[in-house]
């Protein structure tokens, strides 16, 4: 169960009421009004630009971990290198503080590497392409990796900037927390701190104080090839230009998922008692992300073309009038396409379609205390088929155990009854709410100070690596905070560039009253 502390006044949640329903506001700081040294914003960005040169997809840190070692030598820092790549960086108390309590500073070196529609782009080798107009932060094409890039920025920054006044301090630089929270097994022995600042937040003005708990989970089925028929005709349908985004924060915000959609448009096909055989079906690019587009390939009998146009493009209209609002800039395209060598047996194409159309997806449970709040939710986030294996995968959230229990099970047995193979992966520690934190009430304090305005306090139905933290450490006094980001988990991804400078200063306030 999730609650929000309301300590002091600096926490409160403003609120209009309109109607029967109350619109809660994230405040965002506007340009001016705080005295603070440029060198704090100018040092993070410079960090971040070369951080964007590095890829560093999720399961591939090496590049980033050995470039953030080197970078702890070089500033004359005590370095370590946990067995699965963390980078943890000891910086001394400044003098007179060094009986301060350890605060520790994390964030994650992984991103999601998201590429828009027709953006050539391989997330090995590429390094991101880093637009600063002055005002934002945005990237060429893809994903800007602010998500956690700017938390791991802003973390050197407060390393190499000796005028700082702080206790003895440690920043936690993690590996994968986008595709397995690989950070559940950091030993225990780096997260002996009293207090951790966790920068892996996206909106300025808001402070998480608790997290959903999630499961990685796969369907995979071996994919069973035979000959199409000699009459069959073959087209290729496409849906594309779809918002995307997180599925965490983005999963109540009414986007479409490509692969369920277009699930949906092949089953219309089959229903009316048109044959059809899946030659290829694939769309998304991470289980965490909202599948933004989708395409699939199929046979059908030649005298059957213009019904499935027909039945397709009422299925357009139905779309457009369920969407519209929301998805401005999509694409339902039918095309020929070149007869296939080879398509799916029937049987597993149908058994495909079912699973997508059957599976938990999206909102399951709103909170019953906390109104805006996502309760449990699930995405299906990637689907692919080679040769030898048809594969989905997806992620299940909840900050309720019992809810989390119903959509897996409902998982496996949907997955059993098609044919499917049900693998249940990482699992996420949830982040429950600390009724005695020190930390929220001071956060609030400092916050309020700056910029005159109160700060809210909220879970969130995304998972953090607080969770897994908090099971090392159950006194670990948490928070979240970050610069505003919008989009994240997408070509469109953003990162306002003044909320930056304003989360550095809070930041280094905050050290200020801990020592």
């Amino acid at each position: 169960m999730f609650s929000i502390i309301f300590g002091t006044k600096n926490c409160r949640k403003r609120q209009i009421q309109t109607g029967a329903k109350v619109v809660y506001f994230r405040y965002i700081l506007m340009k001016g009004g705080l005295a603070m040294k440029s060198s704090a914003l100018e040092i993070t960005l410079k960090e971040f630009m070369a951080i964007a040169e590095i890829p560093r997809p999720s399961h591939h840190e090496e590049k980033i971990g050995a470039y953030l070692v080197e970078w702890a030598q070089k500033h004359g820092l005590a370095v370590e290198q946990d067995a699965i790549g963390d980078v943890i960086i000891d910086k001394p108390a400044a003098p007179g503080h060094e009986r301060a309590p350890l605060v520790i500073i994390q964030a994650h070196m992984d991103m999601v590497c998201v590429a828009a529609e027709g953006v050539p782009f391989d997330p090995l080798k590429d390094p991101i392409k880093v637009i600063n107009d002055g005002k934002t932060l945005r990237a060429k094409g893809t994903s800007l990796g602010a998500d956690d890039g700017i938390g791991v920025a802003l973390a050197l920054y407060l390393l190499q900037d000796e005028s700082l006044v702080h206790g003895p301090l440690r920043v936690i630089l993690t590996v994968n927390e986008e595709d397995g929270m690989s950070s559940i097994a950091m030993p225990g022995k780096y997260l002996d701190g009293a207090f951790l600042i966790n920068l892996d937040w996206e909106w300025l003005g808001s402070l998480c104080n608790s997290a959903a708990g999630g499961d990685f989970l796969s369907f995979t089925r071996k994919a069973e090839w035979t000959a199409p028929s000699a009459d069959d005709h073959a087209v290729k349908i496409t849906l594309k230009g779809l918002l995307g985004g997180h599925s965490g924060v983005g999963i109540n915000l009414g986007r479409a998922n490509a692969l369920v959609c277009l699930a949906t448009a092949l089953s219309r096909i089959a229903e009316a008692g048109i044959p059809i055989k899946i030659a290829d079906f694939h769309g998304g690019q991470a289980k965490n992300a909202i599948p933004a587009q989708a395409e699939a390939v199929i046979t059908i009998p030649a005298g059957s073309k213009g019904q499935v146009k027909e039945l397709l493009s009422a299925y357009k209209k139905d779309f457009a009038a369920t969407f519209g609002d929301i998805e401005h800039s999509y694409a339902l395209t039918v095309n020929d396409e070149k007869a296939p060598s080879q398509v799916l047996h029937p049987e597993i194409g149908r058994a495909l379609i079912s699973l997508l159309n059957t599976l938990p997806n999206n909102i399951n449970t709103m909170s019953p205390f906390v109104t805006t709040l996502t309760e449990s939710s699930q995405n299906l986030g990637f689907l692919k088929i080679d040769d030898q294996t048809i594969t989905l995968e997806a992620m299940e959230r909840s900050c309720v155990a019992y809810r989390a229990e119903e959509m897996l099970r409902a998982s496996r047995l949907i997955a059993e009854a098609f044919g499917f193979t049900y693998t249940q992966g990482d699992h996420v520690p949830a982040w429950a709410v600390n009724p005695h934190s020190e930390l929220v009430p001071l956060a609030c304090e400092v916050y309020s100070e700056l910029t005159g305005r109160n700060m809210v306090v909220e879970p969130v139905h995304g998972g953090l690596e607080c969770g897994a933290f908090f099971e090392k450490n159950p006194d670990l006094d948490m928070i979240a905070i970050g610069p505003s980001l919008t989009d994240v988990h997408s070509p469109d991804e953003s990162c306002d560039i003044e909320s930056i400078r304003v989360t550095a200063e809070l930041v280094i306030r905050i050290l200020e009253k801990l020592a």
